[in-house]
């Protein structure tokens, strides 16, 4: 138990340099999304009305099915960000920089609608929990990704698949959990502070 927390540390040090990237991915997304919210490209796809109409759609599920389908969806795509980083690192770096911009819009039109206080009271509470998780999973992306780079160019002699077992460890000892409790104040927490 001591050796795997040791390795555990040990690999959440290694992957600093990738968590910081995945934060500046997302940073930079989420400011795409919070400056570019009146674009011509996002009021000709109305995403304003479609939120509006998923927004409601989920406000009618039971929450314990609602936590459940947050959690897997997230779990899921968090999954197959770390296993598809095998691909040069693409994926993971598409998935985090398209969930800022999705995550600025929503906020700057929930500013607009609602006010700053209580926009950020939909998203702190299970974000707390969820960012990380899925930032870690994009930090993970990105390492396999630059490990499975250097592979295909011959200058690394650290087998890819040994690194993605490694995150994938991490997936289910560290990124589970994370999402699992964020999940369950999404549908708990955060849908009784949106209600009000």
């Amino acid at each position: 138990m001591i050796y795997l927390l040791n390795d555990l540390r040990k690999y959440l040090r290694q992957l600093g340099v990738y968590i910081a990237a995945a934060i500046l991915l997302l940073s930079l997304g989420v400011l795409g999304g919070i400056f570019l919210a009146d674009h011509p490209v996002f009021s000709g796809l109305k995403l304003r009305d479609s939120l509006g109409e998923f927004s409601r759609l989920f406000s009618n599920f039971p929450k314990p099915l609602l936590a459940l389908a947050v959690f897997i969806n997230n779990a899921l795509k968090t999954l197959l960000v770390i296993v598809l980083g095998v691909i040069c690192g693409i994926v993971p770096v598409v998935f985090i920089v398209v969930n800022g911009v999705a995550i600025g819009f929503v906020l700057r039109v929930s500013v607009e609608s609602k006010g700053i206080a209580s926009s950020l009271l939909g998203i702190i509470p299970h974000g707390i929990f969820e960012l990380p998780g899925i930032t870690l999973g994009v930090a993970i992306g990105l390492r396999v990704g630059l490990y499975a780079t250097k592979r295909l160019i011959g200058r690394s002699g650290t087998a890819v698949g040994s690194e993605l077992r490694r995150g994938l460890q991490l997936f289910g000892t560290v990124i589970v959990p994370l999402l699992f409790v964020g999940a369950v104040i999404e549908a708990f927490l955060t849908a009784a502070l949106i209600g009000k």
